[in-house]
């Protein structure tokens, strides 16, 4: 990454080097096809396809395992909420939502 890129805003500078650690893995080069305009558009605004992608797969693969995540323990979360409907939680009596905490 060239320094000249950020025409000296720091926080553009930070904002870059986060997302490179956050991709730090290895590469693979992969073959794409995309509509022609679309990315004609994309490369007159100077939009990195690759670090683009990157973040789209990340979000949607991560979205995947918290929906897996969330499914695979449904069974436990409505079991622990049944226990706390009727045993409530510990200290409960000494809770006043009401009042502000100030």
């Amino acid at each position: 990454m060239r320094m000249d890129q950020f025409k000296g805003d720091p926080k553009a500078f930070r904002s870059k080097a986060r997302d490179r650690r956050a991709s730090a893995g290895p590469k693979r080069a992969v073959n794409l096809s995309i509509d022609a305009e679309i990315l004609d558009a994309a490369k007159a605004q100077g939009i990195n396809l690759s670090r683009t992608l990157e973040i789209a797969l990340a979000k949607l693969t991560q979205d995947a395992r918290e929906a897996k995540l969330r499914e695979d323990n449904r069974e436990f979360v409505e079991s622990y909420n049944r226990l706390i409907e009727r045993a409530g939680v510990f200290g409960e009596e000494f809770q006043d939502w009401d009042d502000s905490p100030v």
